[in-house]
């Protein structure tokens, strides 16, 4: 195909994919033409990122590996113990640094397991492997999660593939927390697949399931627990209820194999780290940096540690979560679709939880997508509001950019999201619907 004919083919596939007004009703008498900065940005910023990604795997990967510097050594570790009938150790410092460095490498400091008995339940398969197998089979399953993410979210990436049909491809590998959860083995992608099915059953109206889906993510409660919040506040009872039975089982099954002395153990855990009493024996070590961390409990702390006592900055970052929550669940009372509501939550929740980094923005991709999808045909000719909101999209995308540049001061990241959340609530209030998106896709 010449140059000639290139725009051509755009508009005919920009015409067959993007009728879409805000409302989500379909518009067959606008078109729209991809503006010619919208292409180059696509060609640069993504494949940048996906630059990045390539360059860390080749670079540091193997290393990581030898020395076993890599967050998988934590779940990995955690999964043996609960495994072999030492989960009444599961919560003890020093047994889990014995048990890192005799199955993994000799480290000074472990990475202290400190989510749920639940995810290490999840992890035990994994365990009869060794390390490094482990963690390349982890691997394998992320790469068929995302895939599957991918698949689920076909029908809102139409306007994407307008623009290049490569572009939601790269973008998926160029986004750099899905990087980094892939790299370090983390369970972000999960994560985000537990988000990706629980928003396509909204769209269809499958409440109770959805809340099934995304209650088996209870390991990541930070995030999920206001998400789940914000649902009750907005009456979707049979969400809600899905959400109880699936969370409830799983963290259920968690603490009967740690036991109840293990259990007692972990909720003393999550106290001592969240600042509300003296750290317990040994996790006074446990790496925080707050600057690394997207969410309002890391602005706070970053900005203000050194200037006020760490009590005083727990209780601003406390109330300011309060605040966001407030203000979300009062915006999104007014939005009638589930599906838009969770896009809401979703980042309402990562902005609202008290440990957040780089990683868990893997769940932002969903909003990114099928916010930006429905809202990049409107960049060249649509209202103020409408191109900012798909601005809002791209730059939540391109925040990661920080992470690159400025890794130590990565919680600036959260004045984004605190921009994209209120793009999703004004899409929300003109009615915006994934279903119809998705139908006219």
């Amino acid at each position: 195909m010449d140059g000639a004919e290139e725009p051509k083919m755009l508009l005919i596939m920009s015409q067959a994919t993007s009728n879409v007004t805000p409302s989500g009703k379909a518009d067959p008498g606008k078109t729209w033409r991809v503006p010619y900065y919208v292409r180059g940005l696509a060609l640069g910023v993504p494949i940048y990122l996906a630059a990045i990604h390539l360059w860390t795997w080749a670079l540091y990967v193997p290393d990581f590996l030898v020395r076993g510097g890599l967050d998988f050594r934590q779940s990995y570790s955690a999964a043996y113990m609960l495994r072999t009938g030492r989960g009444s150790e599961l919560y003890n410092y020093e047994a889990q640094k014995r048990y890192q460095n005799v199955l993994v490498s000799q480290q000074n400091i472990p990475l202290p397991f400190v989510e749920p008995a639940y995810e290490a339940v999840l992890f035990e398969p994994l365990s009869r492997f060794s390390f490094r197998a482990a963690y390349f089979f982890f691997l394998g399953v992320n790469v068929a999660l995302l895939c599957l993410c991918c698949g689920l979210l076909k029908p809102w990436l139409a306007n994407l593939h307008a623009v290049y049909w490569w572009l939601p491809y790269i973008m998926f590998v160029g986004f750099l927390p899905i990087a980094v959860a892939l790299i370090q083995g983390q369970d972000a992608i999960l994560l985000t697949t537990g988000f990706v099915v629980a928003f396509v059953l909204l769209v269809r109206d499958r409440k109770f399931l959805a809340g099934i889906a995304l209650g088996l993510t209870i390991f990541k409660f930070q995030i999920v627990l206001p998400v789940a919040v914000l649902f009750l506040v907005w009456r979707q009872l049979r969400f809600v209820a899905g959400f109880a039975t699936s969370a409830t089982i799983a963290l259920g099954i968690g603490f009967w194999r740690a036991g109840i002395v293990q259990t007692k153990a972990y909720f003393s855990l999550l106290l001592s780290l969240s600042g509300l009493k003296p750290p317990l024996a040994g996790f006074d070590s446990y790496p925080i940096s707050w600057n690394g961390m997207s969410c309002v409990h890391g602005i706070v702390f970053s900005f203000g540690q050194g200037h006020a006592s760490h009590r005083a900055l727990t209780i601003v970052s406390l109330a300011l979560s309060f605040a966001i929550l407030g203000w979300t669940a009062f915006r999104g009372s007014s939005i009638k679709s589930a599906a838009t509501q969770l896009l809401l939550a979703c980042l309402c929740g990562v902005l609202v939880g008290h440990h957040v980094n780089i990683y868990d923005l893997s769940i932002l991709l969903l909003p990114i997508f099928v916010v930006l999808n429905a809202f990049l045909p409107k960049e060249q000719s649509g209202r103020r509001v409408d191109r900012a909101i798909a601005v809002a999209a791209a730059l939540m995308f391109s925040a990661s950019l920080v992470f690159s540049f400025f890794p130590s001061h990565f919680s600036l990241a959260a004045f984004v999201e605190v921009f994209f959340l209120v793009a999703i609530a004004l899409a929300g209030a003109e009615g915006f619907n994934p279903a119809h998106s998705e139908a006219a896709g």
